[in-house]
């Protein structure tokens, strides 16, 4: 779409002349579009309308490849076709900022009270507890010990039962403090032992709603950075090939970019009704479509890459499990 502007002498933004005659569109120094400030409101709505409808013929044509070719939009853009199509970090970000924002307003709050006060048992079921304990002991000339002292927790060595833990979460605890009570535990303080403490009493005070948020707000970042790892997974399988590494990392970003469409296939659905039925295909549904863009962008026997399949399948698994745990370790130590 041509337009036609009234063209300046010099550049507006840093003062560069321009030399008489073509080409005069952009500064050579700032790169600056070379066209005066006031500018018509036909001329506005011109370039909004050439912006939607060019970026929409875009998603489009990315859309088409990426769900319904699999494996043709890295081919293509890797044998140079970039321009029709969205480019591949563009594609991943906006997908994942959709999915992501959905799954938020899909958690649904659990609750806002500190966890220690989650873990107490009720006054009833107290009172209950004590009749019994009560009853069982002048019956049988027993002792039975209060379930709450019973039930402890591990922390690096360190053993502490419930009512112990949440006498420390009223406490001010100051570096002096937590070297104390370890070593009352006849442990040496070390920086673990002394972070694995100030978090563990930092959770008890903290909500499930704030940790969930916690996890949450670390999760994109966590699977931003497994898109490389899923990249340097391929490249040790096809590193016959000798291929560069960013043609593995592209391959990535689009394989992770369908799997997230799903997903958000999958939030909508259930905002609608029951997806039972689609959350069954979910187990099938990336491990196909990995494998046809397997064999479209690599070109091996069906054999060859549905062994790679399931190995790499199998790997990326448990690299995902625990970038889950890493997640959830995360979330506490940024209490």
């Amino acid at each position: 779409m041509a337009h036609s502007h009234n063209k300046l002498s010099a550049c507006a933004n840093c003062g560069y002349t321009f030399p008489e005659g073509p080409p005069d569109e952009f500064c050579p120094n700032c790169g600056q579009q070379n066209q005066e400030v006031s500018l018509s409101l036909g001329h506005v709505m011109e370039e909004f309308l050439e912006g939607i409808f060019h970026f929409d013929s875009k998603v489009f044509r990315t859309a088409k490849l990426l769900l319904l070719r699999p494996g043709e939009l890295t081919k293509r853009f890797l044998a140079g076709h970039r321009m029709p199509y969205v480019p591949p970090i563009r594609l991943y970000v906006f997908i994942s900022f959709v999915f992501f924002f959905l799954l938020s307003l899909s958690v649904k709050p659990s609750s806002d009270r500190p966890t220690k006060e989650l873990l107490r048992p009720s006054r009833y079921l107290e009172q209950k507890n004590d009749s019994i304990r009560k009853a069982v002991s002048q019956s049988s000339g027993l002792m039975i010990l209060d379930g709450q002292d019973s039930i402890s927790t591990q922390v690096f060595g360190m053993k502490f039962n419930q009512a112990e833990l949440e006498a420390l979460s009223e406490q001010e605890l100051t570096h002096e403090r937590i070297d104390s009570i370890i070593r009352a535990q006849k442990q040496e303080p070390t920086l673990l032992r002394r972070t694995a403490l100030r978090q563990t009493i930092r959770s008890l005070n903290s909500s499930p709603d704030e940790l969930v948020h916690k996890w949450m707000k670390n999760l994109p970042i966590l699977m931003f950075v497994l898109m490389p790892l899923f990249a340097l997974l391929l490249k040790g399988l096809y590193r016959r090939q000798h291929q560069y590494y960013l043609a593995h990392l592209i391959f990535s970003i689009h394989f992770h970019c369908f799997v997230f469409v799903l997903f958000i296939l999958n939030l909508l659905l259930s905002r609608v009704g029951s997806t039972d039925w689609f959350q069954t295909a979910l187990v099938f549904l990336p491990a196909v479509y990995f494998f046809l863009a397997l064999r479209n962008n690599y070109g091996q026997s069906f054999l060859k890459t549905l062994s790679k399949v399931l190995l790499m399948m199998t790997t990326y698994g448990m690299v995902l499990a625990g970038t889950i745990v890493v997640s959830m370790l995360l979330s506490l130590l940024t209490l």
